[in-house]
Formats: structure tokens, C-alpha cells, sequence
């Protein structure tokens, strides 16, 4: 029987446009939702498991993540990915955005 992989922090549900690129062609992609390990997202092009891609996408105005992100499962529900390669800023920009996000959330609900 094949396990799922538990995950320990929260994946907070989003709305972000993005972009992914295997090579020097960029093309669009939508986050569904992040943590600080990675994404699930929709992507325009066929993307398969193991594939290794550059990934950017503006958190907030001027404010844009970079890093390399590694599919791990393809599903109709979208790409789970895996942060494979990330900077010292790209880490504070995504942590601070899934601050913001969860702040809004318990705002929003409570």
C-alpha cells in the first residue's frame, strides 16, 4: 500500500499567478495554494514528475519569489511541486507572504 507523504506545516490556499520555465521559454501557470516547501499549481503546459523548473511569481507589488521547484505528483487537482533551490530573500518574501495570507484568513473567519 503506498503511504502519503505527511506534510508538517500548513499549505495556505491562494490565488497567485505565476511562471514556469524549463529552458529560455517562460509560460503561465496559477498557484492554488503554498507553504513554505511548496506549491500546487495549474500549469498551461503538460508538466511530468521528477521535472526540475524555474519558478517566479510577484507576492506583492515589486516583490517577486524566484526559485526552482521539483514536481512531485501530477493529479487533475493540479502539480504538487517541491522548492528545490531558493535564496536567503526568496525564503523571507515567501514567509512573510504565508503570514500575511494566514493573518487574512483568521481575520476573515473570525
Amino acid at each position: 500500500m503506498k503511504t502519503r507523504e505527511l506534510r508538517a506545516e500548513a499549505r495556505i490556499v491562494v490565488s497567485q499567478r505565476g511562471q514556469l520555465s524549463s529552458g529560455n521559454t517562460w509560460f503561465p501557470c496559477m498557484v492554488l495554494d503554498m507553504s513554505d516547501n511548496g506549491f500546487l499549481i495549474m500549469s498551461s503546459k503538460e508538466l511530468v514528475v521528477g521535472q526540475v523548473l524555474e519558478f517566479r511569481c510577484e507576492l506583492f507589488p515589486g516583490k517577486t519569489l524566484e526559485c526552482k521547484i521539483e514536481t512531485r505528483h501530477v493529479s487533475d487537482a493540479g502539480v504538487g511541486t517541491k522548492i528545490v533551490e531558493i535564496d536567503k530573500k526568496g525564503i523571507s518574501l515567501c514567509q512573510l507572504f504565508l503570514q500575511e495570507q494566514y493573518s487574512d484568513k483568521l481575520n476573515r473567519s473570525g
